[in-house]
């Protein structure tokens, strides 16, 4: 696919879908605080917890938006490349000296000892609960999922705390159809790190994966795993323009974050 027919694809229907995520959201919001009126929403502007966190998924057609509005705002791409491969050489080298990419929990909670910010949290100071959003108004759908109602404390050491389940629900039904609609454009979508994801996309490999039409045929979604194995073909492709290869230890974390997820889920 062309990059102008990409984006007069995915800027109107991701756009959409985002409104109907925060319409949704805020009627949520209101329910949940009428149903337990002594709850507080903790987080706020200032708190940068989870901009520290190893994983901000979205997906390739959320980062290919965002890229193209900051462009259009007045970004230098040269710029934002250079602030986001330098992001990525830190993201990499702790991979390196952790052995694989941080998926799991207990990669998750040593990669926050790194104090490693998204790219885009303009910081005050070297708390992690400080700074704000540089891009705010089109950060992405993840950063609006968790309302959290417990101490930030807990989201900065990745322990387990409550937050306002139908806001997450709605945010994983939006970005589910997102990808749904980007297999009908391109054949595949996958779902990755953010920082990482904007970083592939300033590269020309990472960029022609993205555009690349891979549609399966209908044969060849009857076979099993078809569907996964073509989104994940675009995940292993996207890393590798940005000098990441996969290894068995990381098929092997994706594989237990899955299986946790599927257990937290049931």
């Amino acid at each position: 696919m062309d990059y102008k027919t990409a984006i007069t694809e995915l800027i109107p229907y991701i756009d959409n879908t985002y409104n109907e995520y925060e319409v949704s959201s805020k009627n949520s919001l209101k329910q949940f605080l009428i149903d337990f009126p002594n709850e507080n929403i903790t987080c706020q502007k200032g708190c940068g917890a989870c901009c520290h966190f190893p994983i901000i998924p979205a997906t390739a057609g959320e980062a290919f938006v965002l890229l193209n509005k900051l462009l259009a705002t007045g970004y230098n791409l040269n710029n934002l490349a250079e602030m986001l491969f330098k992001y990525k050489d830190q993201y990499f080298e702790f991979t390196k000296k952790n052995g694989k990419l941080p998926l799991i929990d207990s990669d998750q909670k040593a990669f926050l000892q790194e104090k490693l910010p998204c790219p885009f949290l303009l910081k005050k100071d070297d708390s992690i609960h400080s700074g704000s959003c540089g891009i705010f108004d089109y950060r992405p759908l993840i950063c609006d999922f968790y309302n959290s109602i417990d101490s930030p404390k807990l989201c900065e050491l990745k322990s387990e705390h409550r937050s306002v389940d139908s806001i997450a629900l709605n945010g994983s039904i939006a970005q589910d159809k997102i990808r749904q609609y980007e297999r009908n454009l391109f054949g595949r979508s996958t779902i990755g790190h953010l920082p990482l994801l904007l970083a592939a996309l300033c590269t020309k490999e990472g960029l022609g994966s993205f555009l690349l039409e891979k549609k399966l045929s209908e044969n060849e979604l009857k076979e099993e795993y078809a569907q996964e194995l073509n989104d994940f073909s675009l995940y292993y492709e996207l890393l590798k323009s940005i000098d990441y290869t996969l290894t068995e230890k990381d098929f092997l974390a994706i594989e237990e974050a899955q299986s946790d997820l599927i257990e937290k889920l049931s």
